[in-house]
């Protein structure tokens, strides 16, 4: 996912805008998907990307409200949105702190016949670290939308995986292409911001947090983290919540400064090993929980005296996908 992550991470940073904004998805009854380049010409129902973001927020309100009427809004620490930007989904996620101790207990009993030789707080410390933001394991999940989020949502799915025979609607609905460019993420981003004076309702433990995450095959854990997170939290806020970030931002803070007292062709060349060497090579950004947009802005960090240093390794045995991403830098460096 190396070029996806400089791709994705470019327009969550805002380093890059939009693609499709001149042109249009049509959906039609009779099952057809089409492009066009206006929407003058065509009959349909205009589904704005206003629309879409007042209907997420909708369905945030809801699940919110029906967690409170529950009885659950006590120390409540997470609220996420859940985000597929490739089958074109979203899942609401609620957690509080009474929840959570109850799924460590479940899982201590498993746990410590595996670790005998564990202090036991040292166990349920681990326990507790890796199951407070698992959503996937959370009781509070909220899957039902407003019905017409789950219409647009359901036609997304048609468009995105090119299935035009699962269309199912009796008018034409006419989608904005940039949708289809990750503006899922940007969408439930706003919504998080929207959401402040709401959150207000929940009584919240210090360390509450309320962020957007990234689906499995479309950026995960990673994106997650080094980026989605940090548009929706501040950083004081997020250390707060998660010590165990803000401990591997410090710890690549001090390697990109280690890289930086090398040569200018060596920086060029240690960026490049660790995006042509994968997510498990040696300097990998995922060890420190990023992904290669990282290794992306370190090389446009460089600057224009970079470019021949960058130019010259293109001609190196490099996977495609490492000298996709040397292209965007070339080319990004460009604009400076």
């Amino acid at each position: 996912m190396s070029s996806y992550d400089v791709h994705i991470g470019k327009l969550i940073s805002g380093r890059r805008g939009l693609e499709g904004s001149e042109s249009y998805i049509l959906c039609t009854p009779d099952k057809q998907i089409v492009e066009i380049d206006s929407t003058r010409l065509h009959e349909g129902i205009f589904v704005s990307t206003a629309e879409m973001e007042d209907a997420l927020y909708e369905y945030c309100k809801s699940a919110m409200d029906e967690y409170i009427a529950e009885g659950n809004n006590e120390d409540v620490y997470t609220f996420s949105i859940y985000t597929d930007t490739y089958h074109g989904s979203y899942i609401i996620y609620i957690n509080n702190q009474n929840t959570l101790n109850e799924m460590v207990e479940d899982s201590y009993t498993r746990e410590r016949k595996r670790h005998r030789n564990k202090d036991e707080s040292e166990v349920r410390e681990k326990l507790c670290a890796e199951l407070k933001y698992a959503e996937g394991d959370f009781s509070f999940m909220y899957e039902d939308m407003p019905e017409r989020l789950e219409k647009w949502l359901g036609m997304f799915y048609c468009i995105s995986l090119e299935e035009p025979r699962f269309l199912d609607i009796d008018q034409a609905y006419i989608f904005e292409k940039t949708l289809f460019d990750s503006q899922l993420f940007l969408i439930a981003i706003d919504v998080i911001q929207r959401l402040q004076p709401d959150f207000e309702q929940l009584q919240r433990t210090d360390d509450f947090i309320a962020y957007v995450s990234a689906a499995d095959g479309v950026g995960g854990d990673y994106l997650t983290t080094s980026q989605l997170l940090r548009k929706c939290v501040s950083q004081k806020q997020l250390y707060k919540a998660m010590p165990d970030v803000e401990e591997k931002d410090l710890e690549f803070q001090a390697a990109v400064q280690s890289v930086k007292q090398l040569p200018l062709d060596e920086q060029v060349q240690h960026w490049i090993h660790a995006l042509d060497h994968g997510e498990f090579g040696k300097n990998s950004p995922y060890s420190f929980w990023k992904t290669d947009y990282e290794v992306y802005e370190q090389l446009i960090g460089l600057g224009q005296e970079a470019v021949p240093a960058i130019e010259k390794h293109l001609n190196d045995e490099l996977k495609q996908d490492t000298k996709r991403i040397l292209h965007m830098v070339l080319e990004d460096l460009e604009q400076l």
